[in-house]
Formats: structure tokens, sequence, C-alpha cells
């Protein structure tokens, strides 16, 4: 959808593209976070069901709708209230600061859509039906692309451009957790059973608190990354920010191919842990990384050798190109690296390790890559090559410290203590 979106508005124009895509790393920082709450909890259900245990994973279910849809709300009214003022804080004015706010309304308004549409796709995950989440997500995709030529696009339409995309992507949103609805409880016919007793609703919401916490900081301190990001590379030129959003659409994609695994591998050790079966960890765990590995490399390397076809498929602005075809280039220095992060990241936490990948990630985030990325691209002069620089440091680093603690963790001994841990207490040891 985000690249369908940003193709639109690249024909509005490129200010109507660069001031969206500023404004929607903080809609995308609030996705993230209920994707991977998502995630988190769906790998508290997959280590039940490895264990057997249907009734309590059935009250977990109730227990994280609710918790979905008060962070969803909650989440909605605040982007909803203060879409101006978060335009503003991110450097917009003017026309930009008008496109800003209308798609942060909108779209940051449908947050709780995002939310519950998050949390339905953790349960088909977990009880391993990614078939049918990938068709809602498919059917969520084509009601997108209908919408927008219906509101931007159709001869005798509204016209109503920017404001269109928006209201486009929320609508398509409510029709794909529509089909998700459909699916979860008519088609794969998952039960929802309410906990019995207020400790069991408490002692459920706690467990799924401590899986989705730190699986949810990871990303929200990331996405804050790039917001800092965003004024860093504003302050280097508006080509270059332009330059970015499109890219970053690219990237993204390739990116989501990684995170597609990750996400597989997450649900199967979760799955394996429950079960004891350790070696098939290993062997899973390895395999993945390494297709992983290959295959970002490879989409980057292709990004890049089409990188003028793909520019001029956005943008008419030599300079935008030129910069777009530039950072597309530089995605071969951070890609391989970034799909590392996520699957040895989620083998962390699908066997209870949980706090550790959060902890690296925010602090290689804060203290290498912001201050590198502004010492490199401003007081150096490195533009925005500086702050690819800084990001293919830190994507590489934290791979790295990642890759040593899950040899560190593997180790026999040491392995089969960890995966052999209650459920409740890996967490508290990790």
């Amino acid at each position: 959808m985000g690249l369908v979106d940003v193709w639109v508005l690249g024909r509005i124009s490129d200010t109507a593209a660069a001031s969206v895509g500023s404004v929607n790393t903080v809609t995308t920082f609030v996705l993230m976070m209920f994707s991977f709450m998502g995630q988190g909890s769906g790998l508290v259900y997959a280590r039940m069901l490895g264990q057997g245990k249907m009734k309590k994973v059935q009250e977990c279910y109730s227990v994280a709708l609710i918790l979905h849809v008060l962070l969803g709300v909650a989440a909605s009214g605040a982007l909803f209230t203060w879409a101006g003022d978060i335009s503003r804080l991110l450097g917009l004015d003017g026309q930009s600061l008008t496109y800003g706010k209308n798609f942060l309304q909108i779209v940051g308004g449908a947050c709780v859509l995002h939310s519950l549409v998050a949390m339905f796709g953790g349960v088909m995950a977990a009880n391993g039906f990614t078939r049918v989440g990938m068709f809602a997500g498919m059917f969520t995709n084509v009601a997108n692309v209908a919408l927008i030529y219906v509101l931007v696009f159709l001869p005798s339409g509204p016209h109503w451009g920017v404001r269109g995309v928006a209201l486009a992507t929320a609508l398509a949103t409510a029709a794909g957790l529509l089909l998700s609805l459909w699916l979860v409880f008519a088609r794969i016919r998952i039960r929802f059973l309410p906990p019995p007793s207020g400790q069991r609703w408490r002692d459920h919401a706690a467990l799924l608190v401590a899986f989705s916490l730190p699986t949810m900081l990871e990303p929200a301190f990331w996405q804050a990354a790039q917001i800092s990001t965003t004024r860093i590379i504003a302050a280097v030129g508006t080509d270059e920010l332009a330059a970015r959003m499109y890219t970053l659409s690219i990237t993204n994609m390739i990116g989501m191919f990684s995170s597609a695994l990750s996400q597989g591998l997450q649900i199967a050790i979760g799955h394996l842990a429950g079960a004891g079966e350790t070696d098939r960890i290993r062997h899973i765990s390895r395999a993945t990384r390494l297709v992983g590995v290959v295959a970002a490399l490879g989409l980057a390397l292709m990004a890049a050798l089409s990188s003028r076809w793909i520019m001029d498929r956005f943008t008419d602005s030599p300079a935008v190109a030129e910069a777009g075809r530039t950072l597309l280039w530089c995605g071969l220095l951070y890609l391989p690296g970034s799909s590392l992060i996520m699957t040895t990241a989620a083998t962390l936490r699908a066997v209870g390790q949980v706090t550790y990948p959060a902890a690296t990630g925010i602090l290689v985030l804060w203290g290498v890559f912001i201050p590198l990325a502004y010492i490199l691209s401003l007081p150096l002069g490195l533009a925005i090559i500086g702050v690819m620089i800084a990001m293919a440091v830190d994507e590489n680093l934290r791979a790295l410290l990642l890759g040593v603690r899950w040899r560190y963790l593997s180790a026999l001994d040491r392995f089969c203590k960890i995966v052999q841990q209650p459920q409740d207490s890996s967490v508290a040891g990790s």
C-alpha cells in the first residue's frame, strides 16, 4: 500500500510526496508498534499451542483483543487531535503542512483498524494460517488501488488528491479488517474464550505484555530514529528528502521479505520451543538466516541495477532522480545486515530471549546511528551519503551483536536449559 501511495503522491507533486513521507514516519512508527505487538502475542500463542494448552491460548486471544482495542483507540485519538502540531514539529509549513496534516488526520485516525488487523493476523499466523492472512493483505491492496482510482484519478470523480490517497488507505484497511474477522470467526473458526476470573485476565495480560513490550520497543525506537533521520535529511535539502521518501518505498519492500521470513521463523521456533525440539530449532534458524541474507543481497542488487528506471517512474526532477539512484545503490551496504537482524532477533525472541534484541537495537540506534548520521551528513558535509554510511554501520553492528548472542546461547548445555524453561520464567530470565 505504501508503494502505491508514494507513486500516486509523486504524480501529484514532489512536495506532496515529501511532506506526506515526513508525517508517514509517525504513522509507520505507530503501525509498527501494533504489528510487533501482534507478533509478540503470536509468539505467546505459538508456544502455548506447541505445549497443547488450547483453553489457555483461547483466553489469551480475548485478552489480546481488548489490549489492541484500547491502545488502538488511544493512538487514533492522539494522531487525529495533534496532526497539525506533529506536522509542524517535523518542519513542515505552508502547502507541505496542509498535505501532512490532512494525511495524518485520516490515516493516523484509522490506527485502531491497523491495530485489530495486526491482532487477528497474529492469531492466524500462530495457528498456521499464514496463507489466508496473505489473501487478506492482497485484498486490502486491491481495494486500496481501486479506491485511489475512484477518489483521485477517475475523470468524473472528486479528485481529492492527498486527502483521497489517505482516505483510500483508511477505507482499504477497514475492508481488510472485515475480511480478517470473517476468516478468523467464520472460515477458520478460531474460538475466543473470556478468562474465568480477574486474576486470569491479569495473568494473561502480564504474559502478553512481557513478550510484546520488548518486541514493540525496538521498532518503536527504530522508527523514532527514522523521524530524527528525516529531520537531518530535511536540513540537507528538499530534493534529498523527496528522494529518500521514494527510495524508502523500494527498500521497505525488500525489507518485507526479510520481515516475512523472520515472522514465519518466530512462529515455527515458538512451536518447536514449546515442544522442546532443540536440534530442529538450530537447523531451521541457520537455514532461514542464510536464505534471508542471500535474498536481501539479490533484491538490493536488482533495485540498484534498475535504479534509473525506478526513479523515472516516481519523479521528473533530475536532481531527485540522481539522489534516489545513489540511495538505491547504498542499499547493498545495509539491507543484508538488516535481514540478519530480523531473523536472528526472531530466533532469540522465540526461545524467550526478548530483552536482548530490544536493548541492543535501542542502544546502537541512539548511541551510534543518530550521532554518526548527524556528524557525517551536516558538520562533515557528506549530506545524505553520510546518513547511509551511518545506517550501514548501525545495521551491520547490530547484526554482529545479535549473532554473537545467538552463538553463545545455542551451545548445547545452555540451549537445552533455555528451551525447557517454563514460558513465564523464560521472559524473566532473558
